[in-house]
């Protein structure tokens, strides 16, 4: 998310300011997927709501040079300043080619993945805002974020698998500042998976869940903050997931334990070190054992692993 007091710095500091800890792991990287937490544009008016938000469409050059090239738009800031910004917003995305799922000029846009072809594999991202204002759900007549209905959402998750080879589905849920996912989180999570999906990634609570493995497949219930205008106690770290695919699809898991208290880091995310690398994969690990029938082991360098039954 990047208004507020990160709009301030950048002009001063380079669009590659935030990531200045981070460039080898993110350029290193053929897809970066991020959720785009504040719509770009210079129209609307705001939405009568405690926090809104609009990036200026310069700032966009922020999300080039993090080599972020995939987003998610379904979430709770997409209409912050209506109509005509999400669509100056899809404008700016497409201008500069990257590619976007969860919102729309209708329902029936929103819903689309976006579809990108990555060393021979396709890979398609479904993204869902399952957060108010309700008002900011498209419909068949009005612009605004894809809300998963039954109606249509497995569907077009099976759908996308047989379209693609991998299936993202990202998800905007789950209760701020809460380290455990809601039921209602694991229900859609499985049913994505049994409808599909390789991969569910959340966000919105600020901080972060656990992680399950579902039928081999990944679910991470949130992955914190990463560049937020925050200076919360309650979120001062969080993860960056890097997933790789074998030439027999098998998947890969490391997790990358970051410090995103701006207090501390202004803006400029910082890989967690030594102890505090540790406690953390310990609390992830912790937040992740009810979530697995086989726990889950992180070694010193983030790979991530369940233990085989003997």
């Amino acid at each position: 998310m990047l208004d507020s007091w990160i709009e301030q710095i950048i002009p001063d500091s380079g669009y590659d300011y935030p990531f200045r800890h981070l460039n080898d792991f993110l350029h290193s990287a053929d897809l970066v997927f991020a959720n785009l937490e504040a719509p770009f544009g210079t129209t609307g008016e705001p939405f009568e709501k405690e926090f809104a938000f609009q990036v200026h469409p310069d700032l966009v050059q922020v999300l080039l040079a993090g080599n972020i090239n995939l987003v998610s738009l379904a979430n709770n800031h997409t209409l912050d300043y209506g109509p005509a910004c999400l669509k100056e917003t899809l404008k700016i995305l497409d201008q500069h080619h990257i590619r976007y799922s969860g919102a729309g000029v209708t329902l029936s846009d929103a819903r689309k993945p976006a579809l990108i072809n990555v060393r021979g594999k396709r890979v398609a991202l479904l993204a869902y805002n399952l957060t108010f204002p309700q008002e900011f759900w498209a419909t068949d007549t009005t612009a605004g974020t894809c809300f998963p209905y039954d109606t249509f959402v497995f569907q077009d998750i099976a759908r996308a698998d047989r379209e693609a080879d991998i299936v993202l589905v990202s998800c905007h849920w789950g209760q701020e500042l809460n380290q455990t996912p809601r039921p209602y989180q694991i229900d859609f999570a499985h049913r994505a998976i049994d409808a599909g999906a390789d991969v569910v990634l959340g966000h919105h609570p600020h901080v972060i869940q656990g992680m399950e493995f579902y039928r081999g497949k990944l679910i991470a219930y949130s992955l914190g903050n990463f560049v937020f205008a925050s200076y919360s106690e309650k979120a001062k770290e969080s993860m960056l997931l890097k997933l790789t695919w074998g030439k027999d699809d098998s998947l890969g898991v490391y997790v990358l334990p970051i410090n995103v208290y701006n207090r501390d880091v202004n803006f400029q995310p910082v890989p967690l070190e030594g102890e505090q690398r540790e406690a953390f994969f310990r609390h992830l690990i912790k937040l992740s054992g009810e979530l697995n029938s086989l726990p889950l082991v992180i070694s010193s360098d983030g790979n991530v692993k369940r233990v085989k039954r003997s």
